[in-house]
């Protein structure tokens, strides 16, 4: 009996160190965004939450495979994605040019421009990248280099009333116990590359667009700097050949 009950015990134990332990991937029901940008602004998530570029920016070498560079003359806009009142993090690959306007919006949703109803992630041409919810901001300053690959990640966890901005995996500015940062907005596109329609538009490259539907873990926040088609079959423009439908059966 004793036997049986440790067999059991050590199985139990498998399975919960394998799901701490398991890896992001397309599969995950928490994704509701993944942009990689490979020739095209379609969405991989089980979502289809697909952007269209409005004005212009070109597909360029990216982080991996394809990216978008813009130049303050194009973003592009998906549909609002539920933001509202709940924890959720946002990642990309940033490769800022720091020049032009001074105020350059990669990631924004707005509902109204007023407290709690408008986010902007946002990188100043000082090379501050800033969280904000309008009048309700995070900034790190000094965090960016012109021309350098960095791999941004804006997180929020409203049950630990915490924001946080990682750069390449590693916490580098918080601002824990703080309350009253929820998002609230309830409408509006989701834009990469600029301020809504209002302007502060992007001026590097952007690649890997990710947005999670919770606040990710450390381990899964250094997970998602890599390319989540990894492992599923794709195409040369790569595009993703498996279909969601099989996905889910795996």
């Amino acid at each position: 009996m004793k036997r049986i009950f440790s067999v059991v015990l050590l199985a139990n134990l498998f399975v919960i160190s394998h799901l701490a332990n398991a890896d992001i991937s397309l599969k995950d029901e928490d994704l509701l965004l993944y942009l990689p940008f490979n020739g095209d602004t379609e969405d991989l998530s089980k979502n289809g939450n697909h952007g269209e570029l409005v004005g212009s920016a070109d597909f360029v070498e990216g982080k991996y495979g394809e990216a978008l560079a813009f130049s303050e003359t194009g973003e592009v806009r998906c549909l609002y994605i539920p933001l509202n009142e709940k924890s959720f993090t946002v990642c990309m690959w940033v490769n800022p040019e720091l020049a032009g306007g001074s105020e350059q919006c990669v990631f924004s949703q707005i509902q109204s421009n007023a407290t709690n109803t408008s986010l902007h992630y946002r990188i100043y041409t000082n090379s501050t990248v800033r969280m904000g919810f309008y009048n309700n901001d995070l900034d790190a300053p000094a965090a960016v280099t012109a021309g350098e690959w960095v791999h941004i990640c804006f997180w929020l966890d409203i049950d630990e009333n915490s924001r946080r901005i990682y750069l390449n995996g590693e916490q580098v500015v918080e601002d824990a116990g703080k309350s009253g940062i929820e998002y609230l907005g309830s409408t509006g596109n989701t834009m990469i590359g600029s301020w809504g329609t209002s302007g502060q538009k992007f001026n590097g490259i952007i690649d890997e667009v990710q947005v999670w539907d919770r606040a990710l873990t450390e381990r899964e926040i250094q997970q998602s700097m890599e390319d989540l088609i990894t492992g599923f079959a794709v195409n040369g423009s790569g595009k993703l050949l498996t279909t969601w439908g099989s996905l889910k059966n795996d």
